[in-house]
């Protein structure tokens, strides 16, 4: 792999480590208002995966380039694999989240089981980016 797909890789890494590690817990720390950081937050979250999927086809158009061999289904499943679980919580949590807030309100047992589901599969996802990266260097 050439140094373009390791920097794309980087980048989205970067962005997503970035975003779920400092950006959002600085949202909540600095703003008193809980309900205005997590509409920022989640809009933050929502452009994060837009970003993903197109930096997603970035890299394998990038990487369909540079490569001389074809990819293996393990390469093409760690670049993919990322954004749908981004998807996954996008437009299938996502919308579970917003109900259980407007029926209970942000402390309700039913939002905090979908906000669960929807942070692992974002902390899944950035996992899977960083791990990527991670093998891309090794080699």
């Amino acid at each position: 792999m050439r140094a373009g797909p390791r920097l794309i890789l980087a980048l989205w890494a970067g962005g997503l480590v970035s975003l779920g590690g400092v950006v959002t817990p600085t949202l909540f720390a600095t703003l008193e208002d809980a309900r205005l950081a997590g509409r920022i937050a989640g809009s933050l979250f929502h452009v994060a995966t837009l970003g993903s999927v197109l930096v997603c086809l970035v890299l394998l158009l990038v990487e369909r380039r540079v490569q001389v061999s074809r990819p293996t289904w393990r390469q093409w499943l760690g670049r993919i694999a990322p954004v749908l679980l981004l998807a996954a919580s996008e437009w299938g949590v996502r919308p579970l989240l917003e109900a259980a807030r407007a029926a209970g309100g942000s402390a309700s047992t039913e939002f905090a089981l979908w906000h669960g589901v929807s942070t692992a599969l974002y902390v899944a996802a950035t996992a899977w980016v960083v791990a990527t990266l991670a093998a891309e260097l090794r080699r």
